[in-house]
């Protein structure tokens, strides 16, 4: 693994970004990288600089002045892939972390399924996935719309379109600790 120092304005945004992270948790993280700067290089694909791995952390480096002012150039890995096994790749690193837009992955996964590059048991097989995960992704609506008034939803999962009554009463489980 070759690690190279490269200007921030030589990487981009893949095409296949479809993590997330909460504001505290970018606070946390853009406080880390002032303080300790780059420990962990970005993940990018050779030819065009897309990043496959990193995003916030190039992202924080660019946007907050207390980073962009110490860090001009960052380290980087180099992958010699193409933009498919780049997208995979990228999904398999951020479903091990817990972090990915179920919608945005479900665009991924169509892409892939798509290219015929990889078959749906590919992707079980690769991201760790029982058939009907690979199949709600490609299905395209998250939430299937299929039989909607048969199923009883927390309010969290119920669709905007939901007829009126999909939700009667939720039973709102309370935090074993009284301060939260």
């Amino acid at each position: 693994m070759k690690v190279e120092m490269v200007d921030l304005e030589s990487l981009k945004k893949g095409d296949w970004h479809c993590n997330h992270i909460l504001r505290p948790d970018l606070l946390v993280l853009s406080t880390s990288l002032a303080e300790f700067g780059f420990i962990t290089p970005i993940i990018a694909r050779k030819g065009d600089g897309s990043i496959i791995d990193g995003y916030h952390r190039w992202m924080l480096a660019r946007e907050v002045k207390q980073i962009n002012e110490r860090v001009k150039k960052i380290p980087v890995v180099f992958v010699d892939c193409d933009s498919l096994e780049a997208a995979m790749m990228h999904l398999r690193l951020n479903r091990g972390r817990g972090s990915l837009v179920a919608h945005k992955v479900s665009r991924v996964v169509r892409d892939l399924v798509i290219s015929k590059k990889y078959s749906e048991e590919d992707l079980e097989k690769l991201l760790s996935m029982k058939y009907d995960e690979i199949a709600l992704l490609l299905d395209g609506t998250i939430i299937k719309k299929a039989n909607i008034n048969e199923h009883k939803y927390s309010r969290a999962w119920v669709p905007i379109e939901a007829p009126a009554g999909t939700v009667e009463s939720v039973n709102i489980e309370k935090p074993p600790n009284k301060d939260r």
